[in-house]
């Protein structure tokens, strides 16, 4: 039986051609950014004192804008191409998701077993309290909710290739549907192991759960990156008691 996860593979992290990956206005928005910005500018120069620092204020934020086509605030508020294609393909109202990659020095085997074990997460995953495994597919986990809540469910292995993925989900009666995979691959020049990692989840919130999140510490982003540094800390100190493969 071919246990395939619906969570689409986790996108490449190679610009378009052509495409500079922190450019996210158009040209009508830098056209406007940058006439707003001057026209402010001017006001605030010839109006002068406090009112007239504030105005000048704005607008070199406009005009920075629209010199290198890059809104943080847009970025922060809009979904990633990631989050919108999850949330279609999900059927949820929203999805807050990150993806992110890393080279650990260590062979891929022992990484994917390390990681198969789901018990091991919490060693490298703050958010997660604990991780009982059921059995080979269904594990029940515990993990920190903003506000010092605490949720559970119980998630099941939907894609096990060794060496090479993991993919799993939460089954259906969870609170929070979420998703996760991780692929391995040998880094070029025998240089370790590129780990690469993908969340989803459906904010209880919708759009205003998913900003809320970007914007604040349960940034999934930024979880996945501190997550993935810890993972490459721990392993490569050799803290870890990796498990022989099975036979």
């Amino acid at each position: 039986m071919d246990d395939r996860t619906s969570l689409p593979p986790a996108p490449s992290f190679s610009p378009a051609a052509g495409r500079d990956p922190e450019r996210n206005l158009g040209s009508a928005e830098r056209l406007g950014s940058a006439a707003g910005g001057s026209l402010l500018l001017l006001w605030g120069l010839r109006r002068g004192g406090l009112a007239g620092d504030l105005a000048s204020a704005v607008a070199a934020g406009l005009l920075w804008r629209a010199a290198t086509g890059n809104c943080p605030v847009k970025r922060a508020v809009s979904a990633s191409p990631l989050e919108r294609r999850i949330a279609h393909e999900q059927g949820w109202l929203s999805a807050a998701a990150a993806t992110h990659a890393i080279v650990i020095d260590r062979p891929r085997q022992e990484i994917y077993r390390f990681w198969r074990d789901f018990s091991n997460l919490p060693r490298f995953m703050r958010h997660i309290v604990s991780i009982d495994v059921i059995n080979d597919r269904r594990s029940r986990w515990t993990v920190k909710a903003p506000l010092g809540r605490l949720v559970e469910w119980i998630a099941h292995v939907v894609e096990d290739v060794p060496g090479e993925r993991i993919a799993w989900e939460a089954e259906a009666t969870a609170d929070i549907p979420n998703h996760g995979r991780v692929e391995f691959h040998d880094a070029p020049d025998g240089a370790g192991t590129v780990v690469t990692a993908t969340i989803a989840y459906q904010p209880p919130l919708g759009q205003a759960g998913r900003l809320l999140a970007r914007l604040s510490r349960e940034n999934p982003a930024r979880q996945m990156a501190e997550d993935l540094r810890e993972l490459k800390r721990y392993l490569e100190a050799g803290a870890a008691a990796v498990p022989p493969s099975p036979v």
